[in-house]
């Protein structure tokens, strides 16, 4: 949580570096926070048009638009990459991916044209963070679970989403794009048995993205294909 709003504080900080773990601890809380407006919107009606988002939810978004654009920037800047490479996810699929990879990179160790290293103290020593490995994983895995469970619950509590045409093929590519993040990690882990567990997660949830889209495209097919 001190990350979150270590990150607000920051409100429209475009320049500096920001470390892994300050970028992914940010990327959870949003999500939470964002799902529990989400929630709230449907619970209190506030809910606009046919949308399952209304007030509460475009009123969190807009507010935390700013610092979520500025820490993203901030962590590209500690791989020593421009913050222009943003506009790199706008290449379909293959663009979020790489945008992925190098959110999950490692700092630049050294000094570079964007700033200190931010894992080294004024005295230049890395800071004491033995744990920070784990705590990336642990944001990615409980990342992945939320989206799962959002993504699973939704046509049960609101199955007017569920029979939208756009909602299978949305959730399908989500899937699909989702299975990547642990494999996109597991090339920046140096812990083995890390990037061994990334890779078994990663391939779990490409198969089923996979095996989901197939049946899919067999039924949209019908009894004859």
């Amino acid at each position: 949580m001190n990350w979150y709003i270590e990150v607000l504080k920051k409100y429209a900080e475009f320049t500096g570096r920001a470390r892994r773990t300050e970028y992914w601890m940010f990327v959870l809380f949003n999500m939470v926070f964002a799902v529990l407006a989400l929630v709230l919107d449907n619970l209190l009606g506030l809910t606009v048009g046919g949308l399952p988002y209304g007030i509460l939810y475009f009123l969190y978004v807009l507010a935390v638009f700013i610092p979520g654009l500025a820490v993203l920037v901030r962590r590209l800047h500690d791989t020593n990459q421009s913050g222009y490479m943003v506009f790199v996810s706008l290449i379909p699929i293959i663009g979020s991916i790489w945008l992925l990879v190098l959110l999950f990179k490692e700092s630049d160790p050294n000094d570079n044209q964007y700033g200190k290293n931010p894992k080294l103290n004024e005295a230049g020593l890395i800071k004491s963070d033995p744990n920070q490995g784990d705590n990336i994983l642990l944001v990615v895995l409980i990342w992945m679970v939320l989206t799962r469970i959002f993504w699973i619950t939704l046509p049960i509590f609101f199955d007017s989403y569920f029979q939208e045409s756009w909602f299978t093929p949305l959730s399908m590519l989500l899937n699909f794009v989702w299975s990547f993040i642990p494999l996109a990690l597991a090339f920046t882990a140096k812990d083995k048995s890390k990037q061994v567990i990334l890779f078994v997660l990663g391939g779990i949830y490409l198969a089923l993205a996979v095996g989901d889209m197939v049946y899919n495209f067999i039924q949209s097919k019908g009894p004859f294909f």
